[in-house]
């Protein structure tokens, strides 16, 4: 009977056998192309034996008849995976991570972004795509020439067997230690995302089971926190300045490598290098944002926590009580602002923002800003600066007042008006080129807040601190920034943002070179305003002699960190001793054991911020306050 079947449908077997393999030999090259990219080495069997998976699962719609509905949603189905991994490859070039299912929320903020993600789009790309027409000829091609008959293979039988190669790649070979990353290496896209998912719904169910646990922990936690605000007393600024006004600005895709830098005799940053002149500047300071981006860095520089979630803290857990220096200050007395040239509801703000502890939120559509400059995303940064002074005539005081600009955004194409550096001709319509005219609009904005608020009088009565969210240029740029700026754009130097803390009344300038980042800037304020409570920060005062450090939870392989002695590179399979420890003086590999405390470190504070995020305790740490 068996004999018999293959030999009447002998034709139409081989064609499946063909079309099917056709399809999962596409889907591997567009794995591997992905691999190769991010520059990993390729597990060629499991990629296989997924990608064959793959290849049933449509196979299990083409088998049962013979229907245009059918091999339509064949095709649509492709195509629909195919967007998946072209939206992870463009996500991966921007965060060092593919898309989690937490993101779909996010959905609707794509069109305010959408200049930004075109400048992810490499000339390359089309090998993601040049695929789909020839699976489609094949699909058609199978399509005229099948027969009629359907019971032909066994629609399920074929379902469920693309099903079971896709699910044994997903949960045979991969750990939740892996990066996201190594998984696709291993195992390819679509394994990789069910992983992903199981693993959300499991650490869900799990945080709920371990709620009767919570008690034990926090007295552990006390303990170790209240460690880091009695180091913050042998500061030789505590206390210092204690009362006065707080202006904090973010800037907006602000790297270290431009400050200081000359380009045909011009400087780009003229007026930062001038501030910097008379302020504390920290150089060796590292980004430490998550998939919130911009959100994020705001939010580890006001609550000093690592950002523990997939979507971005504002998303994620914008209602959660917390323990920020804008709340903070409102209880010693300070009011408190923040200003973006956006919509409020961009990144979740509008609602993130109360309970970050901001009485007032300027936004684009505030009755007290006026539209009366828009560039890219919002109000420009010269037309918010100047705004913010006539409200700050206004404030009660002392107040706090952070900003987060935005002209510095991503395509960074700047009006012809505000091109203000006469670059040579080799960088025109250039990414480095654009960068270097958003960078100087910026300093040349951020000079003129600076002018004003010194013939307000606030100046010398204010903190005022400057630091960059993250990175601007792309790793993509590099060859370009190399040949153009002779700057070479490694990971180190792309994670590198700049911090300017200027004291009040300050007039000599000193430089520290300890490694920092931004989880230390809410110390170091702390400090400088003489705050004695028990606070939660996992960041220290930067103007301290201590060994520097600067741990990362995400945008490169997850436990890496860097220090004043040693940087440590994390292995994707999540295991200490596949890392590799790199004397800092020598520049060359050592025992990996000397990066061992640095390794436990940043391993126990992302443990305890996932804790406190995914449990609301940040204020019921020390109830007594």
């Amino acid at each position: 009977m068996v004999r018999s079947f293959l030999k009447n449908h002998r034709h139409t077997i081989l064609l499946f056998i063909f079309t099917i393999g056709f399809i999962s030999f596409c889907w591997i090259l567009k794995n591997l192309y992905f691999i190769h990219e991010m520059e990993l080495a390729p597990h060629k069997k499991l990629l296989l034996l997924s990608s064959i998976g793959l290849g049933l699962l449509i196979g299990g719609l083409l088998v049962s008849g013979k229907s245009k509905i059918k091999v339509s949603l064949a095709f649509l189905f492709y195509v629909l995976v195919s967007f998946l991994l072209y939206a992870d490859v463009l996500y991966e070039r921007y965060y060092d991570s593919i898309l989690h299912i937490e993101l779909l929320s996010q959905a609707n903020q794509v069109g305010d972004v959408k200049e930004a993600i075109a400048t992810l789009v490499y000339r390359t790309d089309f090998w993601y795509w040049i695929d789909i027409a020839f699976v489609a000829i094949a699909l058609i091609y199978f399509y005229k020439k099948k027969n009629t008959d359907k019971t032909y293979l066994g629609t399920a039988a074929v379902f469920l067997s693309g099903m079971a190669l896709i699910l044994i790649s997903a949960f045979y070979p991969l750990k939740e230690t892996f990066s996201d990353q190594y998984k696709v290496a291993l195992t390819g896209i679509l394994p990789a995302h069910i992983h992903d998912l199981s693993n959300t719904m499991l650490n869900k169910a799990e945080a709920k089971e371990n709620a009767l646990q919570n008690e034990v922990k926090m007295k552990e936690l006390r303990t170790y926190l209240k460690e880091n605000q009695l180091y913050q007393k042998s500061s030789p600024f505590y206390g210092k300045f204690k009362g006065k006004n707080v202006i904090m600005i973010q800037a907006e895709s602000l790297n270290t490598f431009p400050i200081g830098l000359e380009v045909s005799g011009a400087e780009v940053t003229p007026n930062i290098n001038k501030l910097i002149e008379t302020s504390h500047y920290y150089p060796n300071t590292y980004l430490q944002i998550g998939h919130g981006n911009t959100s994020d860095a705001e939010f580890v520089a006001n609550n000093s926590i690592y950002p523990m979630t997939e979507r971005g803290v504002y998303k994620q857990y914008p209602t959660n009580e917390y323990l920020s220096l804008a709340k903070i200050l409102k209880g010693e007395g300070y009011s408190t602002s923040a200003t973006h040239g956006n919509t409020p509801d961009f990144w979740n703000r509008q609602l993130a923002y109360p309970e970050q502890g901001f009485q007032a939120f300027y936004h684009i559509n505030h009755s007290k800003l006026k539209q009366d400059e828009i560039i890219g995303l919002g109000i420009s940064d010269e037309s918010i600066f100047k705004q913010m002074v006539q409200l700050y005539k206004k404030e009660e005081k002392p107040f706090y007042s952070f900003l987060v600009t935005l002209t510095n955004h991503r395509p960074f194409e700047m009006p012809k008006e505000y091109q203000y550096l006469n670059l040579p001709d080799s960088f025109t319509d250039t990414p480095t080129g654009n960068y270097l005219q958003s960078a100087r609009y910026f300093d040349q904005a951020l000079g003129t807040f600076i002018d004003l608020l010194k013939v307000e009088n606030i100046w010398d009565d204010t903190i005022f601190v400057v630091y960059g969210d993250h990175y601007g240029p792309l790793p993509k740029d590099t060859g370009e920034m190399k040949k153009l700026i002779d700057v070479s754009f490694d990971e180190k130097t792309r994670f590198n943002v700049p911090l300017i803390i200027h004291h009040p009344e300050q007039e000599t300038g000193e430089i520290h070179e300890i490694v920092g980042s931004q989880m230390d800037i809410y110390p170091t304020l702390t400090s400088l305003l003489g705050i004695d409570r028990p606070l939660i920060q996992f960041g220290k005062p930067l103007d301290m002699k201590r060994n520097g450090y600067v741990g990362f939870a995400y945008e490169t392989t997850r436990y890496s960190f860097y220090s004043d002695d040693y940087d440590y590179v994390a292995s994707h399979d999540g295991i200490f001793s596949s890392g590799r420890c790199i004397d800092n003086e020598t520049k060359k590999p050592v025992s990996v054991n000397a990066c061992q405390k640095g390794y436990n470190k940043i391993l126990k504070d992302t443990e305890i911020s996932s804790f406190l995020l995914e449990n609301n305790l940040l204020t019921k740490t020390f109830p007594q306050q």
